[in-house]
């Protein structure tokens, strides 16, 4: 189905307290398996919401177990308990595929016994949360391997957790063990990711999450973005007053930071302006606002005549090595409001410093004002 509609249908799911599992599996290297589906070394599951866990792995069996009997054993309890939970619909990382996926796990059954899967999976109740994250915020809302990603932008410590091709050298080399734990840790994650999703405080590249108002849901780094593409409207606004009255007008940067503020408090409750960062490199630096809610800080920049596209991506760099050493900040945003046209290539620029910038724990969004 459409991302679109599975979104629907899961935040249906989620509204009704349905009961949502994750599944997440490990296996041999996808490449080398060409003439047979992938062998399979653990399934592990997780609860969302309730966060009830567990995982079938081959190192459960007995020691001298023949190696095909002993992952036998691991589809033979997954799709038991697959079956136990009928009922459930089940939330994954890119188990569509036909060589990864619950396919996938259905053919390796089949190879090893030459029987259909004891039980399938309805497709139309399996939801795919790194399509659904896609859809919602697009193919760039974290860096890859990007479930390690996003994973760490929400604040989950990784622990055990391996990259696929790591966890297929480790599945070359019997390690077994570490490949379980990688598997578990996962599907936890998967699990914390789906809720936060579901619930409106996923945090990515480009969102910390969603604030309430007027009854519905905005993004929070989208809603500073916009405020930001209107702000030269609204000076111009203030210029005009009835019966002569006085005028509010933006001559300087501090003028820029009070307007900008005021607009902030029609979204956010807690806004805490001027907050300064450790000294760096002999000089301090003030953070013009913080969210501490959203964990969000933002900068406002102004071109002048000696700023480039160098200089800027300097001054962002060294910005965001002093601001790596709050545990409070997990994302910035830095409107640079450029309504001369100082800076050439602004979209490029701001997709080129977004990524160069952005660090683990540490998303940056760059929007250069030129209009």
């Amino acid at each position: 189905m459409p991302p679109r509609i599975d979104l629907v249908e899961l935040h249906e799911h989620f509204r009704r307290g349905d009961d949502l599992i994750v599944i997440h599996y490990g296996c041999e290297n996808l490449y080398t398996a060409k003439d047979h589906p992938a062998s399979v070394s653990c399934v592990a599951y997780c609860r969302v919401v309730r966060a009830e866990a567990g995982s079938f792995s081959v190192v459960d069996t007995p020691e001298g177990t023949d190696p095909s009997d002993a992952e036998l054993q691991v589809l033979k309890r997954y799709f038991a308990f697959l079956e136990r939970n009928g009922g459930a619909a089940f939330v994954h990382w890119n188990m569509s595929k036909p060589d990864y996926g619950f396919s996938a796990l259905e053919a390796r059954y089949k190879f090893l016994t030459a029987d259909d899967a004891p039980y399938q999976v309805p497709r139309d109740r399996t939801y795919d949360l790194d399509d659904l994250i896609t859809y919602e915020y697009g193919s760039d809302y974290a860096p890859h391997p990007r479930l390690i990603s996003v994973a760490v932008l929400n604040g989950l410590r990784r622990h055990h957790a391996l990259a696929g091709k790591d966890e297929a050298d480790r599945f070359e080399a019997g390690d077994h063990g570490s490949i379980r734990r990688s598997i578990d840790e996962k599907a936890r994650w998967i699990a914390v990711l789906g809720e936060s999703f579901l619930a409106g405080s996923l945090k990515t590249v480009r969102s910390v999450g969603r604030l309430s108002y007027a009854g519905g849901k905005l993004d929070a780094v989208q809603t500073i973005i916009q405020l930001g593409h209107r702000f030269l409207y609204v000076q111009r606004e203030l210029r005009t007053r009835r019966a002569g009255r006085p005028t509010f007008e933006v001559k300087d940067e501090y003028d820029a930071q009070d307007l900008f503020r005021a607009l902030l408090r029609i979204f956010f409750d807690d806004v805490r302006p001027e907050d300064y960062v450790p000294t760096y490199a002999g000089a301090s630096s003030r953070v013009d606002f913080v969210i501490p809610p959203f964990e969000l800080a933002i900068e406002l920049k102004h071109s002048r005549q000696s700023m480039d596209a160098k200089s800027l991506g300097e001054e962002l760099l060294a910005d965001v090595a002093r601001y790596g050493s709050r545990a409070d900040i997990r994302h910035l945003v830095c409107l640079v409001f450029d309504h001369e046209g100082q800076l050439s290539n602004p979209r490029g620029l701001e997709a080129d410093l977004s990524r160069e910038a952005t660090r683990e724990g540490l998303a940056v969004s760059v929007v250069i004002l030129d209009r």
